[in-house]
C-alpha cells in the first residue's frame, strides 16, 4: 500500500509539472526558430492558432539544397497579428520571396502551418502600419 501511494505521489508530481511547463512553453519558445521550439508549440494544447502578417523585405539567411535535390531558403520574417503583437518567425520555402509582397501566415506558436501571397488591401491597416515601422 505504502509502494501504491509513493507511486502516486510521483506521477501526480509529474503531471503536475508537465502542466506547467505546458503552460509557460510558449513564453519560452516565442521568438525561437529552433526546430524544438516549433515541435513544442504543435504539440502544446495550450499553444492556439493564429493568423499574422509579414513583408518580404528581409534577405533568406540560408540557402541549401533539400532532401529532394531543390533549392531551399530560410527566411526570419517579423510579423504582427490583428492586435498589434509581435512576432518572429523563422520558416524554410522552396523559392527566394519577391521584396516588398506581404505575407499571410498561419502559425501554431513558432511553427508555420501555411502561407500565402496577399494583396496589401488584404493587410489591416493597423498591421500594414507596424509592417512599414518595422
Amino acid at each position: 500500500m505504502k509502494i501504491l501511494k509513493t507511486l502516486l505521489t510521483i506521477v501526480g508530481t509529474l503531471l503536475i509539472l508537465l502542466a506547467i511547463g505546458a503552460i509557460f512553453a510558449p513564453a519560452m519558445t516565442r521568438n525561437r526558430g529552433s526546430e524544438m521550439a516549433m515541435a513544442l508549440d504543435n504539440v502544446n494544447p495550450w499553444v492556439k492558432n493564429e493568423t499574422v502578417y509579414a513583408d518580404t523585405t528581409s534577405q533568406p539567411i540560408k540557402h541549401f539544397i533539400g532532401g529532394g535535390g531543390e533549392d531551399e531558403y530560410t527566411y526570419v520574417l517579423q510579423t504582427y497579428n490583428e492586435q498589434g503583437k509581435s512576432r518572429k518567425l523563422t520558416f524554410d520555402v522552396q523559392w527566394k520571396l519577391k521584396p516588398h509582397h506581404y505575407l499571410k501566415i498561419e502559425t501554431k506558436g513558432q511553427n508555420v502551418e501555411t502561407w500565402k501571397a496577399v494583396e496589401r488591401e488584404n493587410v489591416p491597416s493597423g498591421v500594414r502600419q507596424n509592417l512599414m515601422m518595422s
